[in-house]
Formats: C-alpha cells, sequence, structure tokens
C-alpha cells in the first residue's frame, strides 16, 4: 500500500515508555482491540493498579479478550472477563488457545442487570473503553462498586474527547464527527455526541461519595497513539473506512475542539 501524504510526520510511542509490553510487537498491541489506545492504554492503566499473582480482577467489557490475556499473561491475576456482546464461547475458545482456559474466565453479561458475584468479591476491577456506553451515573457506581473489596482499586481507561462541543458545533456537528457507518449507524448520535471530558468522569468517581481517585490525567502521548494505530492499519490494510475518518480526525483535531484523547482513571473504593 502506498504512503498517504496526510501521515507525513506521524509518530509512534517509544518503546522504552512502556515496559509493560517488552516482548509485544505493534501488531500485538493492536490486536482485536476495541477502541483507541489498544494495549499501550491498558499498559498505562494498570501501573495505577497493585497487583499481586493470585487476585482476581474483573474485566468489565473485556471485548475480545486482549486486556485479559495481558492482565493474566503479565501480572499473574485470575480474570473474569465479562462482555454483552462477544460470545463466551468464542473467548473460551481464545484463552484455551493462548494458555490461558484456568485464568481467565469469560462470561456474557449486561453490566447493569444483576450481577452474579459475591460482595466484596473482587480484587480490582478494571474497564478499558466501554465505561461510557452504560455506566456513566452514581447508581451504576452504586451497583457496580458492591463487588469490589473495600479499598480495592477501580481503574477507567478511555478514549474520549478533550472538551465539550459548544453550542454551534451542537447545532451544526463537525463532519469528521458526524457520518454514517456502512450499517446504517450514526456517529454522531450513537457515539460522539455521547462522549463526556475526562474533567466530567474524574467528577463524577469523586462526587460520587463512594470513591477516592488516586490517579486520573489524559495520557500525553494520546495523539501519538492514534497516529501510530493509523500507520499500523495503513501498513497491514485494515480497516480502510475507519482508517480514513482517523485521520481525518487527527488532522482536524490539530486545529480545533474537541480532539480526541485518551485518559486514565485509577480510584480506590472507600471503606
Amino acid at each position: 500500500m502506498g504512503i498517504d501524504p496526510r501521515t507525513a510526520g506521524f509518530r509512534s510511542p517509544r518503546a522504552e515508555d512502556y515496559p509493560e509490553l517488552a516482548g509485544y510487537s505493534r501488531a500485538d498491541a493492536y490486536r482485536d482491540a476495541m477502541g483507541g489506545g489498544g494495549l499501550y492504554l491498558a499498559a498505562r492503566m494498570t501501573r495505577s493498579m497493585d497487583l499481586h499473582p493470585g487476585d482476581v480482577v474483573l474485566d468489565l467489557g473485556c471485548g475480545k479478550g486482549e486486556s485479559s490475556i495481558f492482565l493474566a499473561s503479565r501480572f499473574g491475576v485470575k480474570v473474569v472477563a465479562v462482555d454483552l456482546w462477544t460470545e463466551a464461547a468464542y473467548l473460551a475458545s481464545k484463552m484455551a488457545a493462548r494458555g490461558h482456559r484456568l485464568d481467565v474466565v469469560p462470561l456474557n453479561l449486561d453490566a447493569t442487570g444483576r450481577l452474579p458475584f459475591a460482595d466484596g468479591y473482587f480484587d480490582s476491577v478494571f474497564c478499558m473503553n466501554s465505561l461510557s456506553f452504560y455506566g456513566g451515573s452514581t447508581d451504576f457506581l452504586g451497583h457496580l462498586l458492591r463487588h469490589l473489596k473495600p479499598d480495592g482499586v477501580f481503574l477507567v481507561g478511555m478514549e474520549t474527547l478533550n472538551a465539550d462541543f459548544t453550542p454551534e458545533q451542537l447545532a451544526h456537528p463537525p463532519a469528521v464527527y458526524s457520518y454514517q457507518l456502512p450499517g446504517g449507524g450514526d456517529v454522531w448520535e450513537g457515539d460522539f455526541l455521547r462522549m463526556e471530558t475526562p474533567n466530567w468522569w474524574e467528577r463524577l468517581f469523586r462526587e460520587s461519595g463512594l470513591l477516592d481517585v488516586v490517579r486520573f490525567g489524559e495520557l500525553e502521548d494520546a495523539a501519538v497513539l492514534y497516529e501510530d494505530l493509523v500507520l499500523h492499519n495503513l501498513e497491514h490494510g485494515l480497516e480502510p473506512e475507519d482508517t480514513e475518518h482517523c485521520i481525518e480526525q487527527i488532522l482536524w483535531g490539530r486545529r480545533n475542539r474537541p480532539a480526541k484523547t485518551l485518559f486514565a482513571l485509577a480510584a480506590r473504593k472507600k471503606e
């Protein structure tokens, strides 16, 4: 595939900034990724977790299970991998093929419904690129956190936008955030319009009364990670339509707000 001149100057993350991914190729970092950041985001998230071999971790909204495999292999923890859309049978087969049949338990569950876990069962909850679809309320936090032990860590990492849309943008959505998916879905209504800023999420956690926020911030190399994903997809001919939109969003975000970003938030459940 030829070089896209618009991507001249696009960057890649430095390997030394991600020691958790030593031995991983770039393809490994983005394999079956659900949302921006891939395992680079997962690696940054885990720096705020005090994980020990044998800990039980809930990977909430695990997607196709790459984050679960990363947690189990890198930290020796037991993972309960929960997702609404990815079939448990698929995840079970994948875990067995990758050598994690005994340390990753896949489940199909709606996180907003009854959760079949004991109170205080999990040492940590890990949630990457999914909470915005179902968990943006104090009620949901209370519903989920009953299953996290006191002083346990709830860790969220997410792709989102770095500012709210202006009234003018709400009336006339920027074209880079307003388009139709091939299947007919409206990305503006179904995705970008619903995104909340990193500060909004930090305020929700802090004001819930359920958690003490211990670490929070945008990834300083968020733009680099989006650029790197584009380079990876172009090199391998992956997801051409999504990649085209991502290029346009990156270039637009260099001159305008809101721009796409990534953040990580770690909080401890109050005693």
